[in-house]
């Protein structure tokens, strides 16, 4: 476990380093050029232009207003387009890039404007032209307030990388969702601080350095070094698996835990190479299905499917089931539904499939009514009746464990009734065996005869993907569906 642990956080800091070097540097270059064009077009420059002043400051206020997580999301075609995929660590760099490029513009901008206007104009009435004033003048004369400036930078980039587990990009940030916060284990949690903490540390004391001394050749020899190991740690994976992969996404946590005995059966009896890819959410992993980033994906239930293919035409297939991990509803508070009292809060998770299960859960026992039409896909706001005036939270599925004391009823998927210290047979309410939501095999519809993926199945099928899943899922928590 240990040796695990060790290997899991040194792969996330070095995922963390590649993510953030790469991103650092395209923010240092093109938002140094941003921030001399914003300079030399201002008012009293050398290249006075106030229409291209304006408009590019517009442009540089707007991008640095948008908060990171949307502009994350918001920006995945151009993500596609630029690096031809929406997941994994070159993914994450694009956002990024683009969120710290305005930020250190701007600190450029402020930085050539404290240097002292006597000596631009004294340079000027020599004859310098702007090129000279920018290499001789400028940058010198500014260059440690721009070494401050792309340390704060580089250090805020290190906390934005956090969210690279949105697309799967990997790092300490995803390592501390997945295995801290995801799995309840407060000293994965614990140790991806420290890191992070060490590493902020050790580029502000290199930062204020080189601010002191003013040479920035040990940072060009420094940034070739890990340049050199950036291109080493993308190709290596290769490399050392043969350079193909099935690549599957599932859910991060527990899910993630099976596959990985999935993984290894494939290897040793199928001679298949699994790449798992995992996920925070339930929307991008049909998303980087359909876009060819993934080859196949295990997360959902077929009514979710359908309803996804209704909805954006998503040309997905099932090849094969896997196991029903039937929801319940539990409490702290109450000993039996008949005890919940009118107005009470009730906690049930937030993303789409389950939302809508849990709502069904509740209808089916007759504490709700829901618009017949939303079903599959029903929503808090599908509520047609609530005569009991229930108050329903909508919460990320890992928080809900956490939030007993504050709600009167909490509905858990399997993945937290053991984190919550409950079992399956304490729930007041729950689905049967008969669930319509087993979790499929998703893959694209034109390569669902696919000889790799049909091994999947088989892989899923098997005897050690079987055993593992009811260690971890316990006392009836996973019935196999085939």
């Amino acid at each position: 476990m240990v040796q695990f642990e060790l290997a899991a956080l040194l792969q996330a800091t070095l995922e963390t380093i590649y993510i953030v070097f790469i991103s650092s540097t395209c923010a240092v270059i093109f938002g140094l050029a941003i921030g001399l064009v914003l300079f030399l077009t201002a008012a009293k420059q050398p290249l006075e232009n106030r229409w291209i002043h304006r408009i590019l400051s517009l442009v540089v206020n707007i991008t640095r207003s948008i908060p990171f997580i949307i502009l994350m999301i918001s920006i995945l075609p151009l993500t596609r387009w630029l690096v031809g995929t929406t997941i994994g660590s070159n993914a994450a760099i694009v956002p990024l890039a683009l969120a710290a490029i305005p930020f250190f513009a701007r600190i450029c901008e402020n930085a050539f404007f404290e240097v002292q206007s006597s000596l631009l104009e004294t340079a000027h009435a020599f004859g310098a032209t702007t090129y000279q004033l920018v290499q001789k003048v400028l940058l010198p004369e500014s260059l440690p307030l721009l070494i401050r400036g792309a340390t704060l930078t580089v250090i805020a980039l290190v906390g934005y990388s956090a969210m690279a587990g949105v697309v799967g990009g990997g790092g300490l940030g995803e390592l501390a969702i997945n295995y801290g916060y995801q799995r309840f284990n407060a000293f994965v949690t614990t140790e991806t601080v420290i890191v992070l903490v060490m590493l902020v540390a050790i580029i502000q004391w290199y930062g204020d350095l080189l601010a002191k001394r003013r040479k920035v050749l040990s940072c060009v020899v420094a940034a070739c070094v890990i340049g050199v190991a950036c291109v080493v740690f993308q190709l290596w994976p290769w490399v050392h698996g043969g350079g193909t992969f099935l690549r599957v996404g599932v859910i991060s946590g527990w899910p993630e835990e099976v596959m990985k005995v999935a993984q290894q059966v494939a290897k040793d009896q199928y001679h298949l190479n699994i790449k798992i890819v995992t996920f925070n959410d339930y929307v991008l992993p049909n998303t980087a299905l359909v876009n060819g980033n993934i080859d196949a994906n295990i997360f959902q239930h077929e009514p979710y499917l359908e309803a996804q293919i209704v909805a954006r035409g998503f040309p997905l297939a099932s090849i094969g089931k896997t196991f029903v991990y039937p929801m319940g509803f539990y409490s702290r508070k109450i000993h039996a539904l008949s005890e919940l009292k009118s107005g009470a809060t009730i906690a049930i998770p937030n993303d789409p499939s389950n939302e809508a299960r849990a709502l069904l859960l509740l209808q089916k026992s007759g504490l709700i009514t829901l618009d017949q039409h939303a079903l599959s896909n029903a929503s808090v706001r599908d509520i047609t009746s609530n005569t009991r005036h229930f108050k329903f939270k909508t919460l990320d599925a890992a928080q809900l464990p956490r939030v007993f004391k504050d709600v009167d009823l909490v509905g858990l998927t399997n993945d937290f009734v053991g984190p919550a210290h409950f079992t399956l047979d304490e729930a007041l309410l729950k689905e049967g065996a008969d669930s319509l939501y087993a979790n499929i095999i998703v893959v694209r519809k034109s390569e669902q005869n696919d000889d790799r993926l049909q091994a999947l199945v088989a892989v899923m099928h098997s005897q050690a993907v079987l055993e593992e899943t009811q260690r971890l899922f316990p006392h009836g928590a996973a019935i196999p569906a085939w």
